[in-house]
């Protein structure tokens, strides 16, 4: 990669800027890995590695799936912060593991600005997250997400009934109107696709199963949104329990829906190559216990 020879800089680090809209080419943001540079183009980069604070490890537990030498993939519960970033510096998952990886010189100059992170949840969604402890194996691991070599299975608790399954397949980038949004309503948009299956249909509510083939911001809770049909508990893209809805529901689940903290959105499997041995590993992650209690009750409710 040109800007990661010129800066003398990771790729994973030139990749992050990216997503984060620090490159300009032309005066215009650049927002694709591979692009033809020709000569008299003027290429910006704005390198906020240096600019971050210093990370400070924090304890807080970890729910570890599997680990060896070279990576660790964890169960991420609902509410945590990934990694730092605007608006939320301290007490994320990086300030944990650079406490659980305290000994391990490698997996701390990983990285200034994310070491480990190699792909990313919400903070309000739950499941697999894969961490690299040192940069060989998180540039590795992130060319297999970028090559699309990362199989992810979600699973999601949506308003409405879906009986078929189908692709979603909309260019998704910042918001027009509402730039902390994502949408398809964009003049910068990335080429996204997500497939979707039903597991279960409930009056008011299905039960999905989630396959995104691209990695974009908030992939799913946008195609699906924008399908009719947004994740349950979704401050930022859903509308809500609504009169209409709170009429169709059981007072049980009214209530349940008139306190909803995180989206019904978890992570449910991942299956990617092992950098080093070459193996192929899949790793799934039990959902979180309110979600299964809430599917129950929905079951139960089906039956009356």
């Amino acid at each position: 990669m040109f800007l990661a020879e010129e800066t003398h800089k990771s790729r994973t680090i030139i990749q992050e800027h990216l997503k984060n809209q620090r490159v300009t080419l032309n005066s215009r943001p650049l927002l694709k890995h591979s692009v033809r540079i020709q000569a008299g183009d003027e290429i910006s980069l704005d390198l906020m590695e240096d600019k971050t604070p210093d990370l400070q490890p924090v304890e807080a537990p970890l729910n570890i799936i599997f680990e060896d030498e070279h990576l660790l993939v964890i169960n991420k519960e609902q509410g945590v912060v990934v990694h730092p970033a605007a608006g939320h510096r301290g007490d994320t998952l990086v300030h944990y593991l650079l406490h659980y990886l305290k000994e391990s010189q490698s997996f701390v100059n990983s990285s200034a600005i994310r070491p480990g992170i190699v792909h990313r949840l919400d903070k309000g969604t739950s499941g697999v997250l894969l961490i690299a402890k040192n940069r060989q194996v998180q540039e590795a691991l992130s060319e297999q997400f970028k090559n699309r070599e990362v199989k992810k299975v979600y699973e999601c608790l949506v308003w409405g009934q879906i009986k078929r399954e189908g692709l979603l397949k909309t260019a998704i980038g910042r918001d027009r109107v509402h730039r902390q949004k994502m949408s398809s309503k964009t003049s910068q948009g990335r080429a996204a696709e997500t497939r979707f299956k039903p597991a279960e249909v409930f009056h008011s509510f299905t039960h999905l199963m989630v396959f995104p083939l691209t990695g974009r911001t908030h992939q799913i809770r946008v195609h699906l949104s924008e399908f009719g049909h947004s994740i349950v508990g979704d401050p930022m893209y859903g509308k809500g329990l609504t009169a209409k809805r709170s009429e169709e529901l059981s007072d049980r689940i009214r209530e349940i829906m008139s306190h909803l903290e995180h989206p019904y959105l978890h992570a449910h499997q991942l299956t990617f190559t092992h950098p080093l041995s070459k193996q192929v590993l899949e790793f799934s992650a039990p959902r979180p216990q309110h979600f299964t209690h809430l599917l129950t009750l929905l079951r139960e409710d089906n039956h009356q």
